[in-house]
């Protein structure tokens, strides 16, 4: 059985924490392969400022592209907007029954889980791995879930694609801040 990872987000844009933290994930969660599920509107976000789904799924796929374990899927796409997580996760288990999914979620996602859409079957049907996340404790989150996830103890990247959107709105040459060929992409697009 194949051991896939999902980090579901709005990768908006798509950005080197996001990919560096999939990077240590594969080497050390340890997953055969990672999937960025782009999510075309998450139910707890605003959505006014997102870039439209289709550019930030092309961001994504060339963030990607130097690394073959590393997937991009747009399964929500296809799906009722809002998205729920247990939704996605039910129909991925349904149609690749040769792999199994975990859930890859940081500390922020933590805290706020008992919050989610049917959390209690997603903690009760697939793994879930927590990374951390700057300013956010696993100390503040719910005992119960606490025990039942697997804490990956990765580096800290406090990078936002919220401060590369306002960079970059501000007319800031943010490039190194994203994978190769991402700010390219945002420029020729005129993302932001």
């Amino acid at each position: 059985m194949t051991e896939t990872g999902l980090l579901f987000g709005s990768f908006n844009p798509i950005h080197i924490g996001h990919v560096a933290m999939a990077n240590y994930l594969l080497e050390f969660a340890p997953f055969d392969e990672l999937w960025f599920v782009v999510s075309p509107q998450n139910p707890f976000k605003e959505h006014s400022d997102l870039a439209p789904a289709n550019h930030r799924l092309e961001m994504a796929n060339i963030a990607i592209r130097q690394e073959s374990r590393f997937k991009v899927s747009n399964i929500e796409f296809e799906m009722p907007v809002p998205s729920y997580t247990i939704s996605t996760l039910t129909k991925v288990a349904t149609e690749y029954p040769s792999k199994r999914f975990s859930l890859i979620i940081g500390t922020d996602n933590l805290i706020n889980f008992k919050r989610w859409h049917d959390a209690e079957k997603i903690l009760q049907d697939f793994p879930i791995v927590v990374y951390p996340r700057p300013g956010y404790s696993t100390e503040n989150a719910d005992k119960e879930i606490l025990s039942a996830v697997k804490i990956i103890q990765a580096p800290l990247l406090d990078i936002s694609s919220t401060l590369i959107r306002e960079g970059i709105g501000n007319g800031k040459k943010l490039r190194y801040l994203v994978p190769e060929g991402v700010y390219d992409y945002i420029v020729q697009n005129q993302l932001y």
